[in-house]
């Protein structure tokens, strides 16, 4: 061995300075606005660009101009939202990375956000914080994202290299081999991976490696010329580097001298078909069960078997009993008659697994034009074969909707003519099959615009569906309002629309009816909140001067009356306002929330007894309503120095009271408005109490307490 070494050094300097160039999706350009700015401002490094309509953003990454380093976007956005633009961005961008930003925070959002892959999930919160936590978690998104593509790239440049390394442990056992150093020392890389090092090398060599080359390698770089020994037992000469790494790993890189028997010794074809990206497999025609002459790397990576265990074998070693007689007869008659053929058939792994081959076959002849061996190149066409198999399906129910949907379908082109039409939409339309199909799209649907759905079916990705309303005219001139599910297809290699258009003519009517009745609520609630309350105020100030002024045995009889007016506009509002908020659930403490209930209801000389200690998961302002409203019950019917005990039930708790109770044959009344046997009571009380129990899946059954009062039970867990 001759070790010419020398000393050299090399660095790689990281672009830590490098700008990170952000892409901002909010539909609301002024917080869009906001969040640049201050993104710019907490890092010098990123160059944010701002985009409100989401349908844009898939342009504008598609063009390429700016090569974004990640996306921060809002979720609920109209036309798509921040999931529906994630799931569009990963077709052609898997590992771009995608910040979700939003003020619509769920744990459902953020369950769905990390099944579709977000690299992070932010809620956006109330103060500037929030951009500085955001920055940050942009930086180190990308910076990963970055080491990894830089990663990527390093190891698929060592895997294409034409020149040997390996890596080394500190014991001098081999860790990583490329496919070069494979092949230039005659090995398969299985065969090589733990060896020490001293397999690769001549005896009489291993102690000049060990005085020589290892030492100067561990004080920076050892660089030379070196022997190796091939597994045959031939030697080759080769430039050599070793490197020792940062965690104690030694980097072994070499390539052979230009001499004629290496050159020789490693077949430009045969590597070429080494190489190759396809399983290839040489098998001799004449001898008898046409065994396999030359297996390639692919091939034996594709079918899981060793190379050994390959060569010699017949060449349709692989098949199954469901190969299928077609394609067995398709290939004899290839080989009887010298031709080509490819064919798909159903073959079977080492481990036993399935797999769909593509074979294709053809004959190989010697300079005389004697038939030599057939090459066959085999492809794995699993993934293709299923997705078939599944398109098929879905064709197949496709048409058993198509025949038998109660909706209304139609199938037109990319320019929006239709090619055809189910019986339903005919019946709703008022027109024969052949006079709609023909027509465009836009003819009638009287809510589309002709421009902007062309771009919006141009652009719809296949197999991805969207829903939106319209408004479809009939051929008597009256019109349907329709919810339209609108999906791109690939029916028999044409490119295709599905509309499947749903009458929501009764639901408008609903919806319409329903703003008619909120806006008879608004008014109603504006008239007791504004119109009684301030007579009924006046009377009360009247009322107060006058009692000042003379003593009447009516006054208290008025003071009643007032306080009662008062009592029924507040039950009232509270009716009538139910359900305007949606409900915050938090868990509540009962025994608190009870007794801050009892100082805001008038209870006279009553007693209260608290028996709980459970929390309870509640809109905290509903369930004040509802204490109240039983406390007040109870005083209003069973007098003024009542006692009412709150109390824990395995799934729940109760409110009972000593009063006289109610009768069992009145139980199924009391929840209805404007019930009551009080003389003071305003009959909405009880009503109230049933519509928070609803509102939070709850429910409530009426009994006798242990001292012969009212008894309600509140049932707040699932049988």
């Amino acid at each position: 061995m001759t070790t010419d070494s020398g000393d050299s050094s090399n660095g790689f300097v990281h672009l830590d300075s490098e700008p990170i160039d952000v892409l901002h999706v909010d539909d609301d350009p002024q917080f869009a606005a906001l969040v640049s700015a201050f993104l710019e401002r907490r890092g010098e490094r990123f160059r944010v660009h701002t985009e409100t309509d989401p349908e844009t953003v898939l342009s504008l990454i598609q063009d390429g101009e700016t090569a974004f380093d990640c996306i921060v976007s809002d979720y609920d956005m109209p036309g798509l939202d921040g999931l529906e633009l994630l799931e569009q961005i990963r077709v052609d961008h898997p590992d771009l990375p995608f910040v979700l930003f939003t003020g619509h925070g769920s744990e459902a959002i953020a369950s769905d956000a990390i099944t579709a892959g977000v690299t992070e999930y932010l809620q956006k919160g109330g103060g500037s914080e929030q951009y500085t936590v955001l920055a940050n978690r942009i930086q180190q998104v990308v910076e990963r994202y970055w080491a990894e593509r830089y990663t990527d790239r390093a190891r698929q440049a060592i895997e294409t290299a034409q020149g040997g390394i390996n890596i080394l442990d500190e014991d001098g056992h081999i860790q990583y081999v490329n496919r070069a150093a494979a092949d230039l020392l005659g090995y398969e890389r299985d065969q090589l991976l733990g060896e020490h090092w001293k397999t690769l090398y001549r005896d009489e060599d291993i102690t000049e490696v060990y005085d020589v080359l290892l030492p100067q390698a561990r004080q920076g770089q050892w660089q030379g010329h070196t022997s190796f020994e091939r597994k045959d037992g031939s030697v080759l000469e080769t430039h050599h580097t070793l490197t020792v790494s940062g965690d104690g790993s030694l980097v072994c890189t070499f390539s052979p001298l230009d001499d004629p028997a290496t050159e020789r010794a490693l077949s430009l074809r045969e590597r070429t078909m080494d190489e190759a990206p396809v399983g290839i497999a040489l098998f001799d025609p004449d001898a008898e069960g046409n065994p396999i002459t030359y297996a390639n790397d692919w091939f034996t990576e594709l079918t899981g078997y060793d190379r050994a265990d390959v060569i010699g074998r017949d060449w349709l070693f692989l098949q199954g009993e469901d190969m299928g007689d077609d394609a067995m007869a398709e290939l004899e008659s290839a080989i009887r008659n010298h031709g080509r053929t490819t064919v798909e058939m159903r073959n079977h792994r080492a481990d036993g697994a399935a797999f769909w081959n593509r074979v294709r076959l053809a004959p190989v002849f010697d300079s005389d034009g004697e038939l030599a061996h057939f090459v066959s190149f085999h492809d794995d066409v699993t993934e293709r074969k299923t997705a078939e198999e599944r398109l098929r399906a879905s064709r197949a129910r496709l048409e058993a909707v198509f025949e038998g949907s109660p909706d209304m379908i139609v199938i037109h082109d990319a320019d929006g003519v239709i090619h055809d039409v189910n019986q339903q939409s005919c019946e709703k339309l008022g027109y024969t099959e052949s006079e709609l199909v023909g027509k465009k799209v836009c003819e009638i649907d009287v809510t589309a615009d002709r421009e902007r759905a062309h771009a919006f079916w141009k652009d719809l990705p296949t197999n991805s569906p969207r829903r939106f309303e319209g408004e479809l005219q009939r051929a008597d001139g009256e019109t349907i309002p329709v919810e339209v599910h609108l999906t791109r297809l690939d029916l028999d290699g044409k490119d295709r629309f599905v509309a499947m258009d749903r009458d929501i003519s009764e639901q408008k009517a609903y919806e319409e009816e329903l703003v008619r009745q909120n806006e008879r609520l608004d008014r109603f609630t504006s008239a007791v909140s504004h119109d009684l309350r301030n007579p009924l105020q006046l009377a009360r100030g009247r009322f107060e001067l006058l009692e000042e002024e003379c003593t009447s045995e009516h006054t208290e009889d008025i003071e009643f009356a007032l306080d009662r007016m008062d009592t029924l506009i507040d039950d009232l509002l509270a009716f009538a306002r139910f359900g305007d908020e949606a409900m915050e659930v938090e868990p509540v403490d009962l025994s608190e929330l009870v007794r801050t209930c009892w100082t805001t209801v008038e209870t006279a000389d009553a007693t209260l007894i608290v028996g709980t200690e459970r929390s309870v998961d509640a809109d905290r302002d509903r369930l004040q309503q509802l204490f109240e409203n039983l406390i007040r019950n109870s005083v209003e019917h069973g007098g003024r120095d009542i006692t009412v005990t709150v109390g824990d039930t395995e799934a729940g708790f109760y409110v009972a009271d000593d009063g006289p109770g109610i009768p069992a044959s009145e139980r199924d009344d009391v929840f209805e408005a404007g019930y009551s046997t009080a003389e003071a009571g305003t009959g909405f009380g009880l009503n109230i109490v049933k519509e928070m129990v609803d509102a939070h899946d709850w429910t409530v059954r009426i009994s006798e307490s242990d001292d012969g009062g009212a008894r309600f039970d509140v049932r707040t867990e699932s049988a």
